[in-house]
């Protein structure tokens, strides 16, 4: 072999080394770089798996302290099917995030967020714990009012029956004081002894009065009587009230010449009077007159006399002008 050829068949195996070095280099780079994606991606699947596991315990942990809170209360109640609804949405989202490599770090986020949200669910419930408890000692509260209230309206219920009673008793008391009080009225009016006389008269001249029963001659009526004896009326001044009656059933009187009402004894009815006259009384007979001179003619016909003293009737009598 000649040394030309030698020295071609060494250049041949040194580039043949060469290349299988570079050839080994390229495999041994392409093999670290392999394991590195290897464990990279294994490492992204164990981060992956763990992270799946935490979202899951967090989102279960959280219905059951929704559940938890779940009761009576029908606010309550649609307040955690929505934040259920909420829930589901949150868990959801951090599942699409889990399936990318490159958000596990926003995952890790949404996550400690998804505590957050159990730690406002678990304030949550010990706000309607609370609010439970305050419901209760309400709910005693107005068990005492109600009872409070029936005990009450039983105490008014009692004292209306007895103002009842008392009213009715009162009532009572006062008919049987109306009724002694008339009583005592009646007993103490005093009677006449006689009507002694009743007929027109005449003002003469001279200033005096003389009998007359021409209606159109007389100028007024006279009426004198008696006053008997009457031992339970006290000794003072008494007034006697009299009723001149026309021919026309009517009374005959004149508000500015002192007629008036005076009301019946044992009753609240009043009646029209003529004139009275005040008599001092010393429990025994008295005579007393009463003149009246309406100053306006007088018809024919019958004339009744009417005598009351305290609302009772005393005496009568009746006289005619012709």
């Amino acid at each position: 072999m000649s040394q030309s050829s030698q020295q071609k068949l060494l250049a041949l195996a040194t580039v043949a080394i060469i290349a299988l070095l570079g050839l080994s280099a390229f495999l041994i780079y392409t093999k670290v770089n392999q394991d590195k994606l290897i464990k990279k991606q294994s490492a992204e699947l164990i981060e992956e798996t763990r992270l799946k596991a935490d979202l899951e315990k967090e989102y279960y942990q959280a219905l059951s302290d929704l559940e938890e809170m779940r009761g009576n209360n029908s606010e309550l109640n649609a307040m955690i099917e929505t934040q259920k609804a909420e829930l589901k949405k949150q868990r959801d989202r951090i599942e699409s995030l889990i399936k990318s490599a490159k958000e596990l770090e926003r995952v890790k986020e949404e996550i400690a967020k998804l505590r957050t949200f159990v730690t406002e669910v678990e304030k949550l419930r010990k706000e309607n714990a609370n609010l439970q408890e305050s419901n209760v000692a309400l709910s005693g509260e107005r068990d005492e009012l109600v009872l409070l209230v029936q005990q009450e309206k039983v105490t008014n219920e009692e004292l209306s029956a007895r103002s009842t009673s008392l009213l009715t008793e009162k009532e009572r008391l006062q008919a049987e004081k109306d009724a002694l009080a008339g009583k005592v009225n009646v007993a103490s009016s005093i009677r006449l002894k006689e009507v002694t006389s009743a007929t027109g008269y005449k003002v003469k001249s001279s200033g005096k009065e003389s009998d007359a029963n021409k209606a159109k001659a007389i100028d007024g009526v006279r009426v004198c009587f008696i006053a008997d004896k009457n031992d339970v009326t006290a000794a003072g001044s008494e007034k006697f009230y009299l009723r001149v009656i026309n021919p026309h059933g009517q009374v005959m009187a004149i508000q500015d010449l002192g007629s008036g009402n005076m009301k019946l004894g044992n009753s609240n009815e009043t009646i029209q009077y003529t004139q009275y006259v005040e008599v001092n009384y010393k429990n025994e007979a008295v005579p007393a007159c009463v003149n009246w001179q309406p100053g306006i003619p007088f018809e024919t016909g019958n004339y009744e006399v009417e005598i009351y003293n305290k609302g009772f009737m005393s005496g009568k009598a009746s006289f005619e002008l012709k």
